[in-house]
């Protein structure tokens, strides 16, 4: 398990580089307002896409729990990765007009750049998870270092021939089909006979799945609406930065999750979670230290002056985001264990209805009322999964 840590936390430092050198790029070319509306579609976009992350998931259990016929099993999951990809990307299209004026963003064509993007992510998410099944991180670890290589090299290309929101948006399309195109040739057996799913079990895991992503994203998406546009923008610079954390987390799960199927019936089980839930600790602790030492003039390197503002919130985002953090580790024990599913949905619906309910007039006001509804959802977890940590 080590090695696979290792090749994963390398994969991380890589990736989240690049992604801070993406968006120091982005939010300098297109200024505040403008960076803001782009982090709307941004965070639209990966918040709906977590369809992939469920692919992923549902992938990964019904290749582990079949695999005897693994090959089989993975190239019906490819085909439910196309059918999924596009009736998702349909959608979009044909809901783009009400889409563009329910988030306050000023083009209707830009969810025909986010369409392509959900394709290409649901056809990649199944690919990867073959190689987290079959316990072959390194692999793993590369193919999303080169998704963000790419990425960032098609953004800059936009950038550079003046492209705006559009140009950056498409980049994403980039990365997702030229990291397909290499996965498909690595994982090979495309004419392996299909294996028959099932069906209503997967759906099952799914939905269990699915608000680990509405979670993350939650807070970029109703900024526009709360926010002004200059606010919104920092408190976009914030959530990049602060949002380290999470990425950090769902990658180490990317680890401990097959391993948390495996042993969902053992005594290892309960030994994996605080594994987790410490390594949730000593991150915040990482994070904090690093805002202290470095924060300042890294995150003026990243963003500019223009975005100095903003990061006097950062310590207190870290600090918002660790209940948050916790309750993504109990979320997928619960998908391991396909237990406590209307209490997941609970956590989801009464998250959203507060963005929408609560009179949130500040960037202070935003941060207090994640950490505040999330950590109380984290004593709720602690009491329902009593038995299973004693």
């Amino acid at each position: 398990m080590f090695k696979d840590i290792s090749s994963v936390t390398l994969a991380f430092v890589y990736v989240n580089i690049l992604g801070y050198v993406f968006h120091s790029a982005v939010s300098r070319s297109l200024g505040p307002a403008v960076y803001g509306e782009f982090m709307v579609l941004y965070s639209f976009m990966l918040t709906v896409g977590n369809i992939t992350v469920l692919l992923g998931t549902v992938s990964i259990k019904t290749i582990i729990e079949n695999y005897q016929s693994r090959f089989n099993f993975f190239n019906s999951l490819r085909l439910m990765g196309f059918v999924i990809g596009a009736v998702f990307a349909l959608l979009v299209c044909a809901f783009s007009s009400y889409l563009k004026d329910f988030l306050h963003v000023t083009e209707y064509y830009y969810f025909f750049i986010i369409a392509l993007a959900w394709l290409g992510m649901s056809l990649v998410a199944v690919e990867r998870s073959f190689l987290q099944a079959t316990g072959k991180f390194p692999l793993f670890a590369f193919s999303t270092a080169m998704e963000l290589t790419l990425r960032l090299i098609a953004a800059l290309v936009a950038i550079y021939v003046g492209l705006k929101v559009d140009g950056v948006l498409f980049s994403t399309v980039v990365g997702a089909f030229a990291v397909l195109i290499i996965l498909l040739i690595i994982n090979g057996n495309l004419t392996v006979k299909r294996a028959q799913l099932n069906i209503k079990k997967m759906l099952i895991i799914a939905l269990y799945a699915s608000p680990i992503g509405f979670f993350i994203y939650a807070d970029n998406i109703f900024i526009k609406r709360i926010l002004d546009e200059h606010t919104a923008g920092i408190y976009s610079a914030v959530s990049i930065v602060g949002k380290v954390l999470v990425w950090f987390i769902l990658t180490t799960l990317g680890v401990y999750f097959p391993k948390f199927v495996e042993a969902k019936k053992s005594a290892f089980f309960k030994k994996l979670v605080f594994h987790m839930l410490a390594i949730v600790i000593v991150s915040e602790v990482m994070a904090q230290i690093a805002c202290l030492l470095i924060g300042k003039p890294l995150f003026l390197l990243l963003f500019g002056t223009k975005f100095e503002p903003a990061l006097k919130f950062l310590p207190i985002y870290f600090i918002a985001l660790l209940p948050l953090l916790f309750n993504i580790v109990f979320i997928s024990m619960a998908v391991a264990l396909e237990r406590y599913f209307y209490m997941i949905y609970a956590h989801l619906f009464l998250f959203y209805a507060g963005f929408l309910m609560f009179p949130l007039r500040s960037i202070s006001d935003y941060l207090a009322y994640i950490f505040c509804i999330n950590a109380f959802f984290v004593l709720l977890y602690l009491l329902r999964f009593k038995k299973e940590l004693k």
